[in-house]
């Protein structure tokens, strides 16, 4: 039995995009879906923050504006991927249940009680 794969891969362009200019990314891809071309896109976003020497001193306001863009062939816009990813809050197990890590900024007591020294 044959895998539902399509005889021609969809293309995918990508843009490299800071709200103020929009930078093609040199090569269109063939790609098998939206899903492949998001992992490339973030990728290429990491790549991006490690070679750019200045990527450490610009603000997390500023961090935050680079996106990758995902568009078709039509020329429609799929998917938008951030270069700065959100931190996943780390889970704890407790006695077989799991329950979410209280963070800092959480706790509203004056004397920080509910501060985690692991993060």
């Amino acid at each position: 039995m044959l895998a539902n794969i399509p005889a021609v891969m969809p293309r995918y362009n990508l843009f490299l995009y800071n709200q103020r200019k929009r930078v093609r990314y040199p090569e269109t891809l063939d790609l098998p879906d939206v899903d492949a071309a998001q992992g490339i896109a973030q990728r290429v976003a990491n790549v991006f923050m490690k070679v750019v020497p200045y990527w450490d001193e610009l603000t997390s306001e500023q961090q935050n504006r680079y996106v990758v863009e995902i568009v078709d062939e039509a020329g429609e816009l799929l998917l938008t991927v951030p270069f700065r990813r959100k931190r996943k809050r780390r889970l704890v197990r407790l006695k077989g249940s799991i329950i979410k890590r209280k963070r800092p900024h959480q706790d509203h007591s004056t004397d920080g009680a509910g501060e985690s020294q692991e993060e």
